[in-house]
């Protein structure tokens, strides 16, 4: 037979007093069971723990390397039971957390150094995938969260608005409208447009439209990526213009001017949750995302020229 916890436990008292008689005691239970148990645990590990003289007992060499591994045992299950409580109470455990590319320019980068900072026991696992991919994701259980541009149509799905910010447009730096005082969208009638596939992420493409049609003309689409930091890598190469959230304008990439649109539309980066999901660290990740979604509130605007 193997050693139980509670074995352990008395082997280590005795151990620590000497005495078995007032190992007994500390234990609460009465000398014999405790004689009882030692001399079952010696049988059962099958060497001598022990020696025993008129005062008290004294732990042989074998002894004394059970007794250091009996504190490591012990520590282990107390720690394991540590743990669990820390799991269910969401202060250790994992969120999978997925998002599109934007959102890595935006509200990401500020959430994961909170969530560090204040849920270091939490682990985050993050994922960048195109909007479409994560509302699946999400449906399916593969992601505890995700940050999307995408409306929210199940009555199963929570959601937060995160940030909400205007469009811009991002032109080359040599383009004729790249520095002149009073810029408008108009001006762009006759530019090719690199602009996200609508079926990967069809309220972004949407708005971009629309912001066009108010304008006065319908965009030519000069080429469909499906990645934000490739659109503006595009365009800083000259292959076009594109209207692209605010946040992307932290990419800092050489080569682009980037300017404000009257009547611009905006964007939002929304978080999304299922109702189903019993992850006990959801809850501090939410209120987390809330805390940053009012800050973010009353931030000023992405800088950039008029």
């Amino acid at each position: 037979m193997k050693p139980t916890l509670n074995q352990l436990m008395s082997f280590c008292t005795v151990a620590e007093v000497g005495n078995i008689g007032r190992a007994a005691e500390k234990l609460n239970i009465s000398q014999p069971p405790l004689s009882r148990q030692i001399a079952q645990l010696e049988r059962d590990v099958g060497a001598k723990l022990f020696t025993r003289n008129a005062k008290g007992m004294k732990l042989t060499f074998a002894g004394e390397q059970f007794l250091k591994d009996a504190y490591a045992v012990l520590r282990m299950m107390q720690q394991a039971c540590n743990n669990v409580q820390a799991v269910s109470e969401g202060q250790m455990g994992l969120i999978k957390l997925g998002a599109t590319m934007y959102a890595s320019y935006s509200v990401v980068p500020q959430l994961v150094m909170k969530h560090r900072m204040n849920y270091p026991g939490i682990d985050l696992q993050f994922q960048e995938m195109i909007p479409t991919g994560l509302n699946a994701a999400l449906e399916d259980g593969r992601l505890d969260v995700a940050i999307s541009f995408s409306e929210v149509t199940s009555s199963a799905i929570n959601s937060l608005v995160l940030l909400r910010e205007p469009l811009i447009v991002a032109l080359p730096a040599d383009h004729p409208q790249a520095n002149v005082e009073n810029f408008a969208l108009e001006t762009l009638a006759n530019d090719p447009f690199i602009i996200v596939p609508r079926p990967m992420s069809p309220l972004l493409y949407d708005r971009i439209f629309n912001q066009c049609l108010k304008a006065g003309f319908s965009p030519h689409i000069g080429v469909e990526v499906s990645v934000q930091q490739t659109i503006v890598n595009f365009v800083a190469h000259g292959l076009g213009v594109a209207i692209i959230p605010a946040s992307m304008a932290t990419a800092q990439i050489r080569g682009i001017n980037y300017r404000k649109i009257a009547d611009a539309n905006t964007i939002e980066n929304i978080l999304m949750w299922s109702s189903d999901n019993k992850n006990p660290a959801l809850e501090h990740f939410i209120n987390q995302c809330r805390a940053l979604a009012e800050e973010l509130s009353t931030a000023s605007d992405t800088r950039i020229s008029s």
